[in-house]
């Protein structure tokens, strides 16, 4: 046994339960957790340690905004334009600012500053409209700061709603969309990154499916004379399948090397879900190796074929939703 296979063999020996959106999975303790962009219902950004220095984020905010001013359509610097003004939010210390829309001078872009613990959390939102919608988008965030409490990676709430990165958001009609991305990085195998996207769709996107894409990448590799590469991809799973409740298509593979590129894994599994079900978003899996600089194929891989797939199979199966009680939702 390799030096390699016997740190592999205890990579689990002691792990840690890590909450994302309304689902839980089980780590190697020892795993870095890295949380990706959040919609939940509105774009939401975590800034560790900026609690305390809230004001000086919000006037670089207001000057960046100054900045912008040019750019404001007439509607916006009318007598009664809220462009670079400051209210106060429904929950303490919560602050509301209005800057310019970064699509495009026609609207507002309203940001909520939640300092809770010792992290700040923004919230954004670009609403389209007359002012009302404006109200609207104001009152949608103040509705979830309310609803807001900050969380330690370890807390694993029991109410219903939503985990983020660094916070717990109780569950409300407010939560029409969800979005949650997390990733994974081994400090025992620093060139494998693995991560998890849900997304609570109101219809399916059939172009996201992984088997025509898969056949599309092959006729690409032909026409450009790659076709020999493509055919000694090793494929260790290639199929149906199937992760907790949802059913889906699962790519289990070892690429060649290149000129460009070492050899390397990639994984995927793809669950369209069911739409409009919390609980049974769409559910995008990934696992990468020979990873470095956040690039594939720059090194070797850190584990064998039977290493990745045992890695897969023991992160993607742990993934449930998280249990809550009925008497913690009053």
């Amino acid at each position: 046994m390799t030096a390699s296979s016997l740190i592999f063999e205890h990579l689990f020996d002691k792990t840690k339960t890590v909450c994302f959106g309304r689902f839980l999975i089980n780590v190697p303790l020892s795993a870095q957790v890295v949380y990706g962009p959040t919609e939940a219902p509105l774009s939401l950004e975590r800034h560790p340690g900026k609690a305390v220095y809230m004001e000086e984020v919000i006037a670089a905010r207001l000057a960046e905004i100054e900045r912008d001013r040019y750019r404001a359509y007439d509607h916006l610097l009318d007598h009664d334009s809220m462009l670079g003004k400051v209210i106060r939010g429904a929950v303490a210390h919560q602050k509301i600012v209005f800057g310019v829309s970064p699509g495009g001078g026609d609207f507002y872009r309203i940001e909520s500053y939640l300092p809770a613990g010792e992290d700040l959390f923004v919230q954004k939102v670009n609403p389209y409209g007359e002012r009302a919608e404006y109200e609207k988008a104001v009152e949608k965030l103040n509705a979830i700061a309310r609803l807001f409490r900050p969380r330690a990676e370890s807390d694993i709430p029991m109410a219903p709603g939503v985990c983020i990165d660094g916070g717990f958001i109780r569950d409300s009609e407010e939560l029409t969309h969800e979005n949650f991305r997390l990733g994974l990085r081994l400090e025992e195998y620093p060139d494998v990154h693995f991560s998890i996207a849900t997304i609570k769709r109101d219809f399916l996107i059939e172009s996201d499916a992984i088997e025509p894409r898969l056949k599309q990448a092959e006729d690409e590799a032909k026409r450009s004379g790659n076709g020999g590469w493509f055919s000694r991809i090793k494929f260790l799973r290639r199929g149906q399948s199937k992760i907790g409740n949802w059913s889906g298509f699962e790519v289990l593979a070892r690429k060649p090397a290149s000129a460009a590129e070492e050899e390397s894994h990639e994984f995927a599994f793809l669950s369209q879900g069911e739409p409009k079900n919390s609980y049974l978003p769409s559910l995008d899996i990934k696992l990468h190796t020979g990873v470095r600089d956040n690039k594939t194929g720059r090194v070797k891989p850190g584990i064998t074929d039977e290493e990745a797939v045992m890695l897969w199979d023991r992160l993607t199966n742990s993934i449930r939703v998280r249990p809550t009680t009925a008497a913690s939702a009053k």
